[in-house]
Parts: C-alpha cells; structure tokens; sequence
C-alpha cells in the first residue's frame, strides 16, 4: 500500500511539474490551469480514491464483481428484523467491521479472498469463515433463531428460496411413489437441482418432465445427467427464477425449497395449478396449505438422517 501511495502521488506530483515548466500566453494561461486542474482531481479519483474493500457494500453496482470478471460474496437478509454483523478479510489482521443489513436487503463483498463473519444471537457470538464467491442468507433456524446459512444466488431480481442440497435418492424415490407418477404425468420440479427427480420419473415411471433452476451450473449437471440416463428426450431443463415461470401444465409438482419458500410460492400453486394437482414437498411443509394435505411419511435416508414428505392435491 505505500508503494501504490507512492506512485500515485509521484504521478500527481509529475503532472504539476509540467505546468510550471510550460509557458503560456496570458489568455489562454487560466483555461489550461483549469483543465490540469480537472486532470490531477481525475487521476486522484482514479489512482488515490477507495478500493473496492474501502467502500461500504452499498455503493458497489450490483453486476460489478461478474463484469470485472471477479468473485463476490454475497449477504441477504430474508429475515423480518434488520441484521447487525461484523465481517474482515480473513487473511488480513485488522479489526472487523460492524455492518448492518436492512430486510430483504443484499450486501456485496467483491474480491478473491474469504471472509470471516461473526454476528450475535441471543447471548451467543456466531462466526463463521465465508468461501470467495459464494453466496449466503441470514435466515431463522428450525427453532426461530438467527442462523447464516449459505444461499443460491446474489441476484436482486429473484428471491433466493434455497441452498442446492441434493435431495437422498430414498427420499426420491419415496416422493415419485406417493405422488404415484405414471406415464401420464407431466412433472415440474420448481428447483431442481442436479434434475435426479426429473430424471428419475423418467427412467422409473416414463414420466415427461421439466426441472427449473437459478444456478447455470445445476442446469448445466441435469443435462449431462439426463444425456447419460438416455431420458433427454423426455426432460427438458430450463434457466429461470420460479417464480416467474408458467407451470400450470404439471400434473405433478415436486419440491425441496425452504418453507418460506414454500409459502411464497403458494398464491402461485392456488393461482396456477388445476384442481387434483399434486404437489410433493421433501422436509417443508406448504404453510396455508394444511387442508391440502393428503399424506404424510418420515423414513431414513442413505445418509442417516430422517427426512420428512409432505403430500398435498390441489
């Protein structure tokens, strides 16, 4: 940083120099003071002014770090309350800075190195060490309580509704088998991931289907996945937010979003889907939606834990 300081003021320093050693004619002498003048404020502003760590994470454009080319971290809050936190780079030693997020709010963090992050709940400080790039949501836990969990994207024109967490095969299985597809079926998976949903009605059942997801990368591993299950034919992929997307064709829906998520999507599921749709929720259940409920089973999974699937018709 000295250094940088110090060719940047060499430049400066340069610049005014020149000036002196020139000779002008009267007239024309105020009008060239003025347009160094303009050229040294717009060097200061380009060489001496904040750096992207400098400036607080509001006044970064939102595309910024992809137009650059570089990494971002990014932090939304999906709670109901404004959200205070501390976050440093994690490779500097310098004292942490204290940030607040406003509800439904993102703050933005471009560069290539971590980040370490702390925050308080109840009477407990939580840290955690952020990966570059990666994107995170402040969200309340299973039991109401402030919890940083790492999110789907960092855009501002979609709501982040989960985390990609591949759903266990078993439990695949077992949400096909009680929303009893068929061929007949047209399934819509609102979020779906690797598309192992999708391409299993396919294969198992000879369902058609089409999975719908934010993330270019999750989009891009169902093709590789339904190309090499055969089924390509049969599935379609589609890059797109949920909630913008006409699914009323389904016979089937499937999902494995958050239950907020799920409660967001439920004037869509009222609004678009015919009466005797199934719908097939893995963990969450569809707030408003209790009447709905048709079925209900929890069983074990491949990694050990218990997951839960919630069975409604429309």
């Amino acid at each position: 940083m000295i250094n940088h300081i110090g060719d940047r003021m060499s430049i400066c320093a340069s610049v005014s120099l020149d000036t002196r050693r020139m000779s002008m004619p009267k007239k024309a002498t105020f009008a060239f003071v003025i347009a160094v003048i303009g050229l040294v404020v717009a060097a200061w502003f380009i060489l001496v002014g904040p750096t992207a760590n400098e400036m607080n994470s509001s006044t970064i454009p939102e595309a910024s770090a992809q137009v650059q080319g570089k990494k971002e971290i990014t932090i939304r809050n999906v709670t109901h309350e404004t959200v205070h936190y501390w976050i440093k780079p994690s490779d500097y030693d310098s004292e942490p800075v204290e940030m607040t997020i406003q509800v439904g709010s993102i703050n933005r963090f471009p560069g290539d190195g971590d980040m370490d992050i702390s925050f308080q709940r109840s009477e407990e400080t939580i840290s955690y060490r952020l990966d570059a790039g990666m994107p995170y949501s402040f969200r309340y836990d299973e039991n109401d309580e402030l919890e940083l969990y790492e999110g789907s994207h960092g855009r501002t024109d979609a709501p982040d509704l989960a985390p990609f967490v591949p759903t266990p095969m078993a439990v695949v299985e077992k949400m096909l088998e009680m929303a009893e597809v068929d061929e007949t079926d047209i399934l819509y998976d609102l979020g779906c991931g690797d598309g192992r949903i999708v391409i299993l009605a396919a294969t198992k059942y000879g369902a058609r289907g089409i999975g719908i997801d934010i993330d270019p990368q999750r989009i891009k591993e169902a093709n590789a996945a339904a190309k090499k299950a055969g089924v390509e034919k049969m599935v379609e992929f589609r890059l797109a937010d949920v909630t913008k997307v006409d699914f009323s064709k389904a016979t089937v829906v499937s999902l494995y979003l958050l239950e907020e998520s799920n409660e967001l999507l439920r004037p869509l599921f009222d609004k678009l889907l015919k009466p005797g749709t199934v719908v097939v929720s893995h963990n969450y259940p569809i707030p408003g939606w209790e009447r709905k409920e048709i079925s209900f089973t929890s069983l074990k999974a491949e990694d050990g834990e218990e997951h839960d699937v919630y069975l409604y018709r429309r």
